[in-house]
């Protein structure tokens, strides 16, 4: 039934994106609840979530969902990798937490002496658990060695002060080499926009830097919906 289905929603794409939508949100309803079916039903599920609507979610620049997707399908295919990625970062949970805190509060330190538009919005979050586990089984890398498990991101008004605020982090943490992506000037195909760096904290822990606009971040996270 799955064919007919995508063929359905494609036809449906072409006339109207918002149906799109609306069959994105329901299943990720339909994976929140996946508790309550059969086991056979949950895999067959959570499988074509991963193959078909996770990448459709991340096509559409929807991030909010395809994050979401991928671990609830992760969490019915896999569930032994799964609960070992959640104990390695359950383990070190306040750990993360307390070094995010730090980052975000030297970076907000820095930030009084300049002049902004309106004052930066500063966020901190961990790498999703299915973007842990593709790293470490399927680019076969040690934990330790994955540079955006941590990411704070950092929210201004205008362009120039994404350009501006790049200068400040490099010149507060040290960048390492070829980590630098300037997605502002050439978006990605799904119209992510967002300059990305990763720095070196005096800690010796690597972390991602997301520098958008409050635009590019209301696309970033609901994609074309955002329109």
């Amino acid at each position: 039934a799955t064919i007919p289905n995508i063929r359905k929603m494609f036809l449906a794409m072409s006339r109207d994106i918002r149906v799109v939508i609306i069959k994105l949100a329901d299943r990720v309803h339909n994976m929140r609840t996946l508790k309550f079916m059969p086991e056979e039903k949950q895999r067959y599920k959570a499988r074509e979530t991963l193959e078909i609507y996770a990448p459709l979610a991340h096509r559409l620049g929807i991030r909010a969902f395809k994050e979401e997707l991928e671990d609830l399908s992760f969490h019915y295919l896999d569930p032994y990798a799964y609960s070992e990625i959640e104990n390695i970062l359950e383990n070190k949970r306040e750990e993360r937490a307390a070094f995010i805190e730090i980052i975000k509060s030297r970076i907000a330190q820095r930030f009084k002496s300049e002049e902004f538009s309106e004052p930066p919005q500063i966020d901190g979050r961990v790498k999703s658990i299915y973007g842990i586990y593709k790293k470490i089984f399927l680019h076969h890398k040690n934990i330790d060695e994955i540079y955006d498990k941590y990411a704070v991101r950092i929210i201004v008004t205008t362009i120039a002060e994404c350009y501006n605020v790049l200068g400040l982090i490099h010149d507060m943490f040290r960048p390492l080499p070829n980590r630098f992506k300037d997605y502002i000037s050439t978006p990605k195909s799904n119209m992510y926009q967002s300059l990305h760096t990763t720095v070196l904290g005096s800690e010796g822990i690597p972390f991602e830097v997301q520098i958008r606009t409050w635009d590019m971040h209301e696309t970033a996270e609901y994609g074309i919906a955002a329109h």
